[in-house]
């Protein structure tokens, strides 16, 4: 490993999709509202959700695109669901469930490194992740915070700059290539954390500094 790991004081934890499985609980939250058709619905979720997150140029809270994306997909997809369901099963899509692995492995890395959640999520809804899936965050900050959503190289200025740390300092850990490229850009080091449905395997250019299974198995790589 060529990590310099004496080197780091901080660990940039992307959220969705890393540290709690967006997709599978998505699944689990249309599947109990809708039944059969629950798994198309929460795809065509997903989807829309990601390409409002990717379209916005003026910045529009997650909580926000959530819902729109929900709508739209409910729509597309033929779901039967009044407008209080709908609001219901968005708020749902906000809390999704950690990976059994995030709770200790966080734990563990906490002992040694400040630990940050740096996350497209809203600030709101980062508190009720931290809170529900147990997470020793040192700090959760959100790209609400910034007006702007990752891989926008503000996003991750200003983790920097608000934390007082070099970008060698830092390693940023994601289970989406995008991420970590973007943060690389800066200087900031890199971890891959394979995650199941993510559909995001590093492609043949990207050299990561670390790739791990688990947030646990990277913990053992960096204790």
């Amino acid at each position: 490993m060529s990590l310099d790991v004496s080197r780091l004081n901080v660990l940039l934890f992307d959220v969705l999709g890393t540290v709690v499985d967006e997709r599978g609980s998505l699944l689990a939250a249309t599947r109990e509202a809708v039944g059969e058709g629950g798994d198309e619905l929460a795809t065509a979720w997903l989807d829309r959700l990601n390409a409002l997150v990717a379209e916005t140029d003026d910045y529009r809270p997650m909580d926000e695109l959530n819902l729109e994306a929900l709508r739209h997909a409910a729509g597309t997809s033929g779901a039967s669901l009044d407008e209080a369901a709908l609001t219901a099963l968005a708020e749902e899509g906000l809390r999704p469930k950690p990976w059994p692995d995030a709770a200790p492995g966080v734990g563990a890395l906490a002992d040694r490194f400040t630990v940050v959640a740096l996350s497209n999520s809203t600030v709101r809804s980062l508190a009720e992740i931290t809170r529900r899936g147990g997470l020793r965050w040192a700090l959760a900050l959100s790209s609400e915070q910034v007006g702007a959503y990752k891989p926008d190289p503000a996003v991750y200025q200003r983790a920097l700059e608000l934390l007082r740390v070099e970008p060698d300092q830092a390693l940023m850990v994601a289970s989406h290539s995008w991420d970590l490229r973007a943060a690389a850009k800066l200087g900031i080091a890199t971890a891959y954390i394979t995650r199941d449905g993510e559909d995001d395997d590093p492609a043949e250019p990207d050299e990561f500094d670390l790739h791990a299974e688990t947030i646990a198995e990277l913990a053992g790589q960096l204790l």
